[in-house]
């Protein structure tokens, strides 16, 4: 019996994914090597960051995009 394990960012189920720190909150992530090529981190991760540091801290992954899901918005980081 195997457990199913996902990348943290994408979310979807890989056959090997690695430990890697965050860059932006002081974390350790399970990402595949899709997200770590594209230096994605976890769309929460980017909330939680922006939420705690300020929108100017996460803005380079908002305007670059680099994470998966819907488009964060202001009213998000501000919550």
């Amino acid at each position: 019996m195997s457990e199913k394990i996902f990348c943290y960012s994408c979310n979807k189920t890989k056959n090997k994914l690695n430990l890697r720190k965050s860059s932006l909150l002081t974390i350790n992530l399970f990402l595949c090597q899709t997200c770590i090529d594209n230096k994605f981190e976890p769309r929460w991760v980017v909330l939680i960051a922006g939420r705690q540091n300020g929108h100017e801290y996460v803005k380079d992954f908002i305007q670059k995009k680099r994470y998966i899901g819907t488009e964060i918005s202001a009213s998000e980081l501000l919550v």
